[in-house]
């Protein structure tokens, strides 16, 4: 028996070593160049365009190894299945098996989705694999495409159900048909039958293929589509994504950096537009006292954090809390009331106040001579009124420029002269601190002075063109590729012309919609109200706006 025990243990030891020398053939080598190849199918049974299949499996072969766990989380059959099916693998070559009986004379389309990686470097694949059989003899030749536009498109996929005014929920209802898009955002679904469908763009986080409002992107159509013998291709069923919110910001903390100053952190950025120090209360719960909080500003906080100042003392051994009230996100959600309990600080504040920026439409420090604006943001709050004194602006000359100004908040404003300014002219904007105090009365003795430098009018580039359409109240879009918050929005005259003009050089999409509801802004749709969305098109070349070389005769047949 012993001897029986020493001939096994060698053989075994043997296998191991091989078993182990087989797997670890399945990485990349050491050294060498790094693998960026993405991995793609090579072959498919059944072959793309099978009729009469009556098989209960397909079979995929890959070019490399790939991360199984991701294959089974990038395959989507359309029409949907109720149970999921079996992986069983072999090498590169992977069999999927149906543990359900395929119906009967129907198209299936088959997606292996973007998110597979490659074992070697986690490298994805680039475009979606689709394969279409019929267990019938012939192939329902129906087919929708289009293109998503979002700043990320990976992984968003394509919902498409067959119309059913009753039974339609995107919440709870899987999509008869899935589709992905590629890397640029394009997608095609394929084996679709004559009827009527829905269709909804969807970045399934959870991968449940249901729509999951608040956690999922999602782009809505302009309409329905209609697939029938005399058309069976549609073209251009686009979406404009958006991120539903239906919830009102959350107050998630109140910190008291000093005696004067609490810096509240919301759940989401805020319309600071409808929101004033009058919004916040604090609350000493032990002494049943309430104090007003006196300014709000944003200062140099994250974009969801404002910061409060106070000039009572509060007693750090009572229990605090900050009370917030009518307080709106910017998708109008509002919080009736909160309060959120923190801790006082007896930290002395000694910081006189100073300008933070000096912001401009432009460049640092430049302006537009016409129709000239600038804000300036400030360190602490403080009665802005006292800025019609304390602030002027010089010309070259010396000579006072007359201005208004718009309060944004306790610490900031809008500055707004009341002329154009000269062209190509530097200007001076003088603050006079002597008499700008904080609310414990902190201040500095000291004039300081900014440089404006107004812009030539040949710096400015333009662009115009023709809109052939029948669309009613057309609006034209430009969005900046440098600066993605700057989009300019023009009407589209009754005879088809746009004009963008005094540009600031750059590259740039142009884009048109048809502002069906008139409200001067693109509508995304809403499946809740039954509203479609607004129908848009891109111009296909992006504009390389250069000074001085405007760039017109741009048509679009829309």
């Amino acid at each position: 028996m012993a001897r029986k025990q020493q001939v096994i243990f060698p053989i075994l030891f043997a296998v191991t070593i091989l078993l182990m020398i087989g797997c670890a053939n399945q990485l990349s080598p050491p050294g060498g160049e790094k693998d960026i190849i993405p991995p793609k199918i090579l072959e498919s049974f059944p072959e793309n365009g099978t009729t009469n299949f009556d098989k209960d499996f397909i079979e995929l072969t890959f070019s490399e190894y790939v991360t199984k766990r991701t294959v089974n989380d990038a395959f989507f059959i359309s029409p949907i299945l109720e149970s999921t099916p079996e992986f069983s693998w072999t090498n590169k070559s992977v069999e999927i098996t149906f543990k359900e009986k395929l119906k009967e004379n129907t198209t299936y389309s088959i997606v292996i989705g973007t998110e597979i990686t490659d074992v070697n470097n986690n490298n994805k694949m680039t475009e979606p694999f689709i394969l279409t059989f019929s267990t019938g003899s012939k192939i329902d030749s129906g087919n929708i495409s289009g293109k998503v536009y979002a700043d990320k498109v990976d992984e968003i996929m394509i919902f498409a159900y067959k119309k059913n005014v009753d039974s339609l929920n995107i919440y709870k209802n899987k999509p008869d048909y899935v589709s992905q898009v590629n890397k640029t955002g394009e997608y095609k679904i394929n084996g679709l039958g004559n009827g009527e469908y829905e269709l909804f763009a969807v970045k399934d986080e959870f991968k449940n293929l249901v729509y999951d409002k608040g956690e999922d992107q999602i782009g809505f159509a302009s309409g329905s589509v209609v697939i029938q013998d005399s058309a069976n291709k549609v073209y251009d069923v686009n979406f404009f994504m958006t991120k539903e919110d239906t919830l009102p910001p959350n107050i998630l903390s109140a910190t008291m950096t000093d005696k004067n100053h609490i810096v509240v952190e919301f759940s989401e950025p805020i319309d600071s537009s409808k929101m004033s120090a009058d919004n916040f209360s604090i609350v000493d719960s032990t002494q049943n006292k309430t104090f007003n909080v006196k300014n709000y500003f944003k200062g140099n906080v994250n974009k969801s954090e404002y910061v409060l100042c106070i000039n009572d003392s509060l007693n750090d051994e009572n229990n605090i809390y900050l009370s917030a009230h009518d307080i709106f996100d910017l998708n109008k959600n509002k919080i009736l009331s909160q309060s959120i309990n923190f801790t006082p600080s007896n930290k002395v504040d000694t910081n006189y106040i100073k300008i933070t920026q000096l912001v401009t439409d432009l460049a640092k420090n430049t302006i537009d001579y016409h129709q000239p604006k600038f804000t300036i943001n400030f360190s602490d709050g403080f009665d802005t009124k006292i800025l019609n004194t304390a602030l002027v602006i010089l010309d070259p000359d010396s000579n006072s420029i007359k201005f208004n100004f718009e309060k944004i908040n306790d610490a900031s404003v809008k500055i707004i002269p009341l002329n154009d300014l000269k062209p190509k002219t530097n200007y001076k904007v003088k603050i006079n601190f002597k008499n700008i105090t904080d609310l414990v009365g902190n201040k500095v003795d000291t004039i300081v002075t900014n440089k404006l430098t107004t812009i030539n009018n040949l710096d400015f580039s333009g662009a115009s063109g023709k809109v052939v359409t029948k669309k009613k109240n057309t609006k034209a879009v430009l969005k900046n590729l440098e600066n993605k918050k700057m989009q300019i929005q023009k009407d589209v005259s009754k005879d088809g012309i746009f004009n963008f003009e005094r540009l600031n050089p750059a590259k740039y999409l142009l884009w048109f919609y048809s502002d069906a509801d008139s409200n001067n802004k693109y509508s995304f749709g809403n499946f809740d109200s039954l509203k479609y969305s607004e129908e848009f098109y891109f111009y296909p070349d992006t504009l390389n706006l250069r000074a001085r070389w405007p760039v017109g005769d741009i048509e679009i047949n829309y």
